[in-house]
């Protein structure tokens, strides 16, 4: 530093000398130690339903945004343009060019709904689906919802340099030397939103990862997260391994757990795949052996009253009747409807005994201390011994003297399964990213295939650790992808009648291979017929369409079962809801002329918590002075003059959560807002898109 300190003093323009200064004095005081990147211009974006004006910029639709041009005057069909870079100017046809919208400009975004998939009461949880740029939707998102996100969970693409992901609109590969200073750039700016998301007294932020940027994305969660409790786990997700030329296979990549205020995994009854154990089940604090007596003093010989039918229904499963001892010489045991007999047989073949008698058996039964395990038509017994029996009585009702045999004791183990916090290492089955990841998919779509996409019941486990006891969290997913975090929150709801609601976020960006082939079509991105094959439309929406109603896109019947946690057809679907929006930009001069009301009507609708059917006003009917829909918790006022009749419609719905006051006057704001008894108040302005205009602060950059 003191070479370049030399050099600085050298410099003769005393302006530009202190600016360098200052400049280097940042570097070293933020970047000295721990992580360094560049920070790179801040991404474009492409606005395509834009229309093309004199004094906007503007690129080409077939070459890269960063190619700016300025359009001087609209001639007809084209436009006269300026190259922002090399001062060459073009007349080009307005079809070949898109508006782009730079850092700092100012943008008015408006949430155009799509479709609508009800299959829901409604009052059941209407989850969100966006399409847009995640930076511009977080935006926004932090209007509606500053601190108040339980969970967001996210999987950000790897930059694995196989083209899988875009920076200013083209692909980053592994020749690229800002690779991994864009990724990071990319993520800081989006961090930075998401932690005005969450709320700082109770919640998670949740980042999926492998070894290509697992190091630097730590580095990152530190940086911007000092405040903050951080773990990484490993998880197995391709048990097979991915072979890799000159390396190890691939089987496992990384979560990280970023836990603000009080959020701490919950503990949670878990099976014997969390802590591998060989020749028992472990279950966390306690331990299940094999009711099976092994050792010495085993054989039938020993302990001829331990030699006894259990008899096992295998369709429930549960065991459902005890037979008294066999006779010496017998080893047929009587018959029971829909029932098999379990026999202490060992794995010689020869006969055994169990590890206690039939009333000591009767006795633990009650208990909730036998479990069974039922897998390909065999059936294994266990039991909790006395020992860790109390062990989880002591954990669940530390009360001294409570009755160890009451009922609710009993309702607590009787799963098998006492309460627990995993280690750091998963390698759970059902967190396989082949079987229930990329092959689940295909029983909602079967003429669709998505590239890696998460294993259901590892988001659906992932997620229950910190939402479990919070039946009513907001879930946010910002890299949606194939849509796998609202679908394991309709699951989470079903499993204990939660009203949880997920919000994602994701673009529609086609794939590299469909890219090259729409553009040999003639299409560009922003025509129907591309857009029709994008992430959004054609695999996110769909798959969540027929995760909900249970019908492929082909109205046919999913078919399959979900496994683990509950059993049941996939055909069932959920009690759930969804809205599907797209985030648009609108024109400023009809911004500034009022005209956006209704525009705006889905921004209410979701800042209330999207509850009830989302209410629309018809263009052919006029903007009502008095807006209080009858199915969801908000009220507008439209016009001043119209309060006396809106307080007393307000204080006929005690329901209401949310009301909105459409005035430019604070004062007549806070005089209004005194007389309102509803927990939250707010103004808005009536230029009504300036409320909720984004992109014209540094601060999230």
């Amino acid at each position: 530093m003191a070479a370049i300190d030399d050099l600085i003093a050298q410099i003769e323009d005393k302006a530009l000398r202190e600016r360098l200064r200052l400049e280097m004095g940042r570097i070293t005081k933020e970047k000295k130690f721990g992580l360094v990147f560049e920070d790179h211009l801040p991404e474009l974006t492409p606005v395509y339903s834009a229309r093309v004006r004199k004094g906007c910029n503007v690129a080409l639709r077939d070459g890269a945004l960063s190619a700016l041009w300025r359009v001087l005057s609209v001639q007809g069909e084209s436009a006269e343009c300026v190259n922002r870079n090399t001062g060459e100017k073009r007349l080009i046809p307005l079809v070949d060019l898109v508006v782009v919208r730079q850092f700092g400009e100012p943008i008015f975004p408006a949430l155009v709904p799509v479709e609508r998939v009800q299959n829901g009461a409604e009052d059941a949880p209407w989850h969100s689906l966006i399409e847009a740029d995640n930076y511009h939707a977080l935006q926004l998102l932090e209007y509606l919802y500053a601190g108040q996100v339980d969970c967001i969970y996210i999987d950000p693409p790897y930059n694995s340099g196989a083209k899988d992901w875009k920076y200013n609109n083209n692909y980053v590969d592994t020749n690229d030397q800002w690779r991994h200073s864009k990724w990071l750039a990319m993520m800081q700016r989006r961090l930075k939103l998401a932690k005005q998301l969450l709320n700082p007294e109770n919640s998670v932020l949740i980042v999926t990862i492998d070894e290509k940027e697992y190091l630097r994305l730590g580095l990152l969660l530190e940086q911007e997260f000092p405040e903050a409790r951080i773990q990484m786990v490993s998880t197995a997700i391709n048990p097979a391994a991915v072979a890799r030329v000159g390396s190890f296979g691939r089987i496992d990549e990384y979560i990280y757990f970023v836990l603000f205020g009080s959020s701490a995994p919950s503990k949670l009854s878990l099976d014997s795949d969390w802590i591998p154990g060989k020749g028992r089940t472990h279950k966390g604090t306690a331990r299940w052996d094999l009711f099976r007596r092994s050792g010495s003093n085993a054989a039938r010989t020993h302990s001829p009253g331990c030699f006894y039918p259990i008899y096992v229904n295998p369709s429930i499963p549960a065991v459902v009747d005890v037979g008294e001892p066999l006779s010496r010489g017998e080893s047929t045991p009587p018959e029971r409807p829909n029932c098999i007999a379990v026999l202490p047989i060992r794995k010689n073949g020869s006969e055994g005994v169990w590890m206690a008698g039939v009333p000591e058996f009767k006795k633990r039964l009650g208990e909730g201390r036998i479990r069974l395990s039922v897998k390909k038509g065999k059936v294994v017994i266990y039991y909790l011994a006395d020992g860790e029996y109390k062990k989880i009585m002591d954990e669940l009702y530390p009360v001294a003297g409570h009755d160890v045999n009451g009922a609710l004791i009993v309702g607590a183990v009787e799963s098998g399964n006492p309460l627990a916090i995993p280690g750091t290492q998963w390698r759970i089955p059902g967190h396989d990213a082949t079987q229930y990841g990329s092959r689940l998919i295909t029983s909602f779509l079967p003429d669709r295939k998505f590239p890696y996409p998460k294993s259901l019941y590892a988001v659906e486990d992932t997620l229950r650790f910190f939402v479990a006891n919070k039946p009513n969290a907001l879930i946010l997913d910002f890299f949606a992808g194939s849509g796998t975090t609202a679908h394991a929150v309709m699951r989470l709801n079903r499993q204990d009648d939660g009203c949880r609601r997920a919000i994602l976020v994701t673009n529609n960006e086609v794939s590299a291979e469909e890219q090259k082939s729409l553009q040999e079509q003639g299409l560009y991105p922003g025509h129907p017929d591309w857009e029709k094959y994008g992430i959004c439309q054609h695999i996110t929406l769909p798959r969540l369409a027929a995760a909900i109603t249970g019908k492929t896109p082909q109205s046919e019947p999913v078919k399959g079962d979900y496994k683990f946690t509950d059993e049941f057809p996939m055909e069932d679907g959920f009690a759930a809801n969804l809205e599907y929006f797209r985030l648009d930009f609108l024109d400023k001069n009809q911004v500034a002329l009022g005209r956006q009301f209704r525009e705006i009507l889905p921004i209410l609708w979701l800042k209330a918590g999207a509850i009830g059917t989302r209410p629309e006003i018809p263009a052919n009917q006029p903007i009502p002075a008095v807006l209080i829909p009858a199915q969801t918790p908000f009220a507008v006022l439209v016009e001043e003059s119209h309060f006396a009749t809106f307080l007393e419609q307000v204080e006929a719905r005690p329901d209401l959560t949310h009301v909105f006051l459409v005035t430019d006057s604070e004062e007549a704001f806070q005089e209004m807002a005194a007389q309102l008894n509803v927990p939250n108040i707010m103004q808005l302005y009536r230029d009504y898109l300036e409320n909720f205009v984004i992109n014209k602060g540094e601060r999230a950059a």
